[in-house]
């Protein structure tokens, strides 16, 4: 979900004062405050309220700083701001304490206004995790948004709201199974060569909403990162999206390639990096160029309009038998267990906000490798 078709990191005070002066009213997915909640239980509750409702429903924005009159907004006032990341910190803590389950994937963001005063901006996705309670002191109740603005849920709402919870969670991980199986037989969107396959899955939780599609503008898109090779690609549009893909000296199997679908989900899958598994520096290098194309890979979902949350899926297919070089933490290299599984299908990694690195998602990934290979994990490789 965007304003003016812009993520919520690109939007600018002017942005704000478009708003204002279209006097864009409040609706199902805006809703504007002159003040910050207040740090009293009454606000904190009615801060609780305002971001389930959005997240039980199909997301939104809440807006600070904005004076209002029966929903049409009227003028930029502005908050004064301190310390925002104090402000930022008190109310994730409400969020975890106040809230369940934990909704996750917000970003807050400030927008300069003037003198000390800023406009602030909550962006709250729609939950794959809804419907969310609200559980603070004696209070227990669940939320929901319509054009009128906030109301308490029903029993029929709260049905709806559990099975399509479900059913998101369902479809994420069957999307991802019957990739992985169409790339393990070779019927994918191009021919593979021959070997043991990486595979990475970035999986947004809105790619599931009926309709969803991105606009995959060329210059958006035209540098999408392949694993495992610091040059670009050939790369074209096709039914599905946008696919870059590299071919083996004008073969028509290709050995790596990333596909980013219209409704935001990207695929990389990459062979050429299992061609280094005697460099001994293997881990290292595997590891790193993984690194580098999640984290290259989020910019672009970022670029396009993306939201958070998202899921990623790292798997190694047809790899039984197979054995990394691995140093230690002191450089000596350790000895390495074959692989034996034929896949490994790799738990997904659920990331709320842009702010993680690819190293930070996926060492959990890398660890359970690491323990395919008889090591511990990372606390005592590279």
């Amino acid at each position: 979900m965007e304003l003016f078709g812009k993520a919520i990191i690109d939007l600018s005070i002017d942005n704000i004062n478009t708003i204002v002066h279209n006097k864009i009213p409040e609706s199902r997915i805006i809703e504007y405050k002159l003040e910050l909640h207040s740090e009293t239980d009454a606000g904190n509750k009615e801060f609780l309220k305002d971001i389930s409702a959005f997240a039980n429903t199909v997301g939104g924005y809440l807006i600070y700083g904005i004076h209002e009159q029966k929903g049409i907004p009227v003028e930029i006032k502005g908050v004064e701001v301190a310390d925002f990341d104090k402000i930022k910190l008190r109310f994730e803590s409400l969020l975890r304490t106040g809230v369940d389950p934990p909704i996750r994937g917000l970003d807050f963001v400030p927008l300069d206004f003037k003198d000390s005063k800023k406009v602030i901006v909550v962006h709250v996705p729609k939950s794959i995790s809804r419907p969310h309670v609200v559980k603070i002191k004696n209070h227990f109740r669940f939320y929901g948004r319509n054009s009128s603005g906030v109301h308490m849920l029903e029993i029929d709402d709260l049905r709806r709201a559990f099975l399509a919870s479900e059913t998101l969670a369902t479809r994420m991980r069957t999307f991802r199974n019957d990739r992985i199986a169409q790339i393990a037989t070779d019927e994918g969107n191009v021919r593979l060569m021959a070997g043991p396959k990486i595979v990475l899955h970035l999986i947004p939780e809105s790619a599931f909403e009926l309709g969803k599609k991105y606009d995959l503008k060329n210059d958006l898109i035209s540098d999408l990162k392949l694993i495992g090779t610091r040059f670009h690609g050939l790369s074209r549009y096709n039914f599905d999206g946008f696919i870059s893909y590299r071919n083996e000296r004008q073969s028509e199997e290709v050995s790596t390639y990333t596909q980013i679908f219209h409704n935001g989900i990207i695929e990389a899958v990459d062979i050429d990096l299992f061609k280094h598994g005697t460099h001994p520096e293997h881990w290292s290098f595997f590891k790193q160029e993984i690194i580098g194309a999640c984290n290259s890979l989020i910019q672009t979902q970022c670029k396009i309009g993306v939201d958070f949350p998202i899921w990623v899926g790292l798997s190694l297919l047809e790899v039984r038998g197979y054995k990394f070089s691995i140093k230690g933490k002191d450089t000596y290299s350790l000895k390495c267990s074959p692989i034996e599984k034929d896949e490994l299908i790799i738990p997904e990694t659920y990331i709320e906000h842009s702010g993680l690195s690819g190293k930070e998602i996926l060492r959990a990934s890398f660890d359970l490798i690491l323990n395919a290979c008889g090591h511990e994990g990372g606390s005592v490789c590279e």
